[in-house]
C-alpha cells in the first residue's frame, strides 16, 4: 500500500466512543496506550475510545518503514493474479507503489489513488501511470471501470469502514472484485498485546476478530470468495525476542563497534530484520495456527456482482 497507513483518517473524523458494527458503547477497556484506551465490544471488535485525550493523529503520517511494503509486494501482487480476475486494476492508497508496480509484471493496467501529492507524483514519474492525488472520498474517478480495486489494512484507518466499501466496490466493473488485507487483532488476549508492545490506538481506529470482520463483509454488500489466513505468532515472537537483542546486545555493541568501523550500521540491521519479519509473516505464517494475531488476504465480491454457488 505504501507509506500512508494513517492518511484515511480524516482530522475531523468523530471520536470512537462507540463501535461502529453494532452501535453500542463498552465497558470492557482491555488495553491503554498513550491516552487511548481499546475497549472491547461484545461483537468482536476493539474499538479506540479517544476519551481524556488531547493527542492529534497527523493523517499524512506513517509508523512503517519502506521496506514494510517493498518486501511483499510481489508475493501479495502474485496472490492477486491467482485469484483475481486480469484487467484494470486500482490501488487506493498506492503510496510509493511498489504494489502497483509488482501487479504491473502480471498483466495488469494499473492505476492508483494516493492523497499525498509528493508520492502520488512520484508514482507518476516513476512508473508512468494514472494516479489521481485525492483522498478516496474526494475521488472523481468514473464508476464501473476497474476489475480489481485493491488496498492494504485501510480497514483499521476508514472512520467509517461500511461507506469506504461501499465507495470502492462502485469502481468495479460487473464481475468485478475487491482484493484486500486486513488484520484480525480484536478478541485475541491481551498477552498479545503485550507482546507487540504498541498495537497503534488512536491511528488504529478498529481492530477485528474474524466475527467482526466477517460481520463488516456482511453489512458492506460483500460476499467473500476466497479467504487466506496467515498466522501472525511466529512474527510477533521474533519481534520480541529480537528487539531484547538489539536493546541488550547490539546497540551497546554498535557504540563500541562503530568508532572503528566494525559492526554493520543500523540501517543493514533494520533491513535484514524486516526481511526476517516478512518471511515469518507470509511464508510461515501461511502454515502457523491460526491462534493470536493474524492478518488476511481477501477477496470479495458486491452481491449484485456475486457467482451463484
Amino acid at each position: 500500500m505504501g507509506p500512508k497507513v494513517a492518511w484515511i483518517m480524516a482530522e475531523t473524523a468523530p471520536k470512537a466512543s462507540k463501535c461502529f458494527l453494532c452501535n453500542e458503547v463498552s465497558e470492557n477497556i482491555v488495553w491503554r496506550e498513550k491516552g487511548f484506551e481499546g475497549r472491547l465490544c461484545r461483537c468482536g471488535l476493539l474499538y479506540t475510545n479517544r476519551h481524556g485525550t488531547n493527542v492529534q493523529v497527523d493523517p499524512t503520517l506513517d509508523h512503517h518503514n519502506r521496506e514494510f511494503y517493498s518486501a511483499p509486494a510481489g508475493l501479495k501482487a502474485a496472490w492477486t493474479a491467482r485469484n483475481c480476475p486480469p484487467g484494470r486494476l486500482l490501488e487506493v492508497g498506492c503510496g510509493e507503489g511498489f504494489f502497483l508496480k509488482a501487479a504491473r509484471t502480471h498483466g495488469y493496467d494499473v492505476y492508483g489513488i494516493e492523497p499525498n501529492p509528493h508520492r502520488a507524483q512520484q508514482v507518476r514519474e516513476q512508473l508512468g501511470v494514472q494516479i489521481e492525488q485525492a483522498f478516496l472520498e474526494d475521488s472523481r474517478l468514473p464508476p464501473a471501470s476497474f476489475d480489481v480495486v485493491y488496498h492494504c489494512d485501510l480497514l483499521v484507518h476508514f472512520p467509517d469502514p461500511i461507506s469506504q466499501l461501499s465507495r470502492m466496490a462502485a469502481f468495479l466493473r460487473p464481475g468485478g472484485v475487491l482484493c484486500f488485507e486486513v488484520g484480525i487483532l480484536g478478541g485475541v488476549s491481551p498477552t498479545w498485546y503485550k507482546l507487540i508492545g504498541e498495537i497503534g490506538l488512536g491511528q488504529h481506529l478498529w481492530l477485528y476478530s474474524n466475527r467482526a470482520v466477517k460481520t463488516l463483509f456482511a453489512k458492506s454488500g460483500l460476499v467473500v470468495e476466497k479467504i487466506q489466513y496467515f498466522g501472525l505468532a511466529p512474527e510477533v515472537v521474533f519481534g520480541k525476542v529480537s528487539g531484547m537483542v538489539n536493546n541488550r546486545v547490539l546497540r551497546p555493541l554498535l557504540n563500541l563497534a562503530r568508532p572503528v568501523g566494525i559492526f554493520p550500521p543500523p540501517e543493514w540491521v533494520q533491513k535484514l530484520q524486516m526481511s526476517t519479519l516478512n518471511f515469518l509473516r507470509y511464508k510461515v505464517g501461511y502454515f502457523a495456527p491460526r491462534i493470536g494475531p493474524q492478518t488476511l488476504f481477501v477477496v470479495a465480491r458486491p452481491e449484485k456482482y456475486a457467482i451463484p454457488a
